[in-house]
């Protein structure tokens, strides 16, 4: 089990990712989305996905890039993870541009968006929308969170 807190002083929100099984080939895993009092289980799903794109995107979750926008998912539809940059070029309609001050932020955070593809998750085809939960977390959360379930997959017994 893998946990990625929203804030690790005062978290409010986590994704829980248990690992269940491990091929050569596939990965079989559990992830959960709490949020509120004590954490309640917001939604939690089951995915299988190829092992090979699983480890992709936790390698390309450790690289992001904090002035562009990202999209990770593997080819087997179930989880998506979208990054929306801290320094990028915001755009508000009643305002217009906005480009923040690097300056003024003393710690780098991420903000991180975990999809569950309800298409897939009902049965009927990939559709990239569904329940999701947004975290802001740091580097440091990051990897950790990364090279965990890495770790996981890689000394899992087949």
């Amino acid at each position: 089990m893998v946990i990625l807190k929203d804030d690790p002083k005062d978290p409010i929100c986590e994704v829980e990712l248990n690992i269940e099984s491990v091929t050569e080939q596939s990965v079989v895993f559990h992830i959960c989305f709490r949020s509120g009092h004590i954490f309640p289980t917001v939604h939690s799903r089951r995915i299988r996905c190829l092992k090979e794109d699983f480890l992709e995107m936790l390698g390309d979750l450790k690289q992001l890039n904090n002035t562009h926008l990202s999209m990770l998912e593997h080819k087997d539809p179930g989880l998506c993870i979208y990054h929306i940059p801290h320094f990028g070029t915001y755009y508000y309609p009643t305002h217009g541009f906005l480009v923040p001050d690097k300056e003024s932020v003393s710690e780098c955070q991420y903000t991180l968006i975990f999809v569950l593809d309800a298409g897939e998750m009902n049965h009927s085809r990939a559709t990239g929308n569904g329940p999701a939960l947004c975290l802001k977390v740091n580097m440091e959360q990051i990897n950790e969170f990364s090279d965990s379930l890495a770790h996981q997959v890689n000394s899992f017994e087949l």
